[in-house]
């Protein structure tokens, strides 16, 4: 079955749309707690980011409020706080947040979004939907597979 063939799960889609249009609609900036990956995943919003210091340092928070709003964002995005971390940091890094000044260059944040669609593949046990190598491969010097849009 082709990748985009197969059944997504709904936190995946959901996630990739948002970053898709967030992307397109030049609302995507890896300096921005609102418009990063995760800002953009979570609707906007910024408090997720205060799971950075929760779970990116190691020590969970045992603050009841914290808790019951990182219970909220699993619930919003079917991620939970340690994913949520984990996805912004792949960003960041793949983007070069650290060592760039461009935080608006498409093509650094394309490196971001590539890095971060792979990593929630791999949370789903999903082939990675940015992978088209397949594409390229021929047997008989004839393609293996034929490019179909969808």
């Amino acid at each position: 079955m082709n990748t985009l063939q197969q059944e997504l799960p709904k936190r995946f889609t959901d996630a990739v749309s948002k970053l898709y249009n967030a992307f397109h609609e030049n609302r995507l900036n890896p300096n921005d707690a609102c418009a990063c990956a995760v800002g953009n995943m979570c609707d906007n919003d910024s408090r997720w980011s205060k799971l950075v210091g929760m779970y990116g340092s190691g020590e969970v928070s045992d603050n009841a409020e914290d808790v019951i709003y990182g219970r909220k964002l699993t619930d919003r995005t079917g991620y939970n706080p340690i994913e949520i971390v984990t996805i912004e940091k792949v960003f960041l890094r793949a983007c070069g947040w650290r060592y760039s000044n461009n935080h608006r260059d498409k093509n650094l944040q394309f490196k971001g979004l590539c890095a971060v669609v792979k990593y929630l593949c791999e949370l789903d046990n999903v082939s990675n939907v940015m992978d088209f190598t397949s594409l390229f491969e021929t047997q008989n010097d004839k393609p293996v597979k034929e490019l179909q849009f969808v």
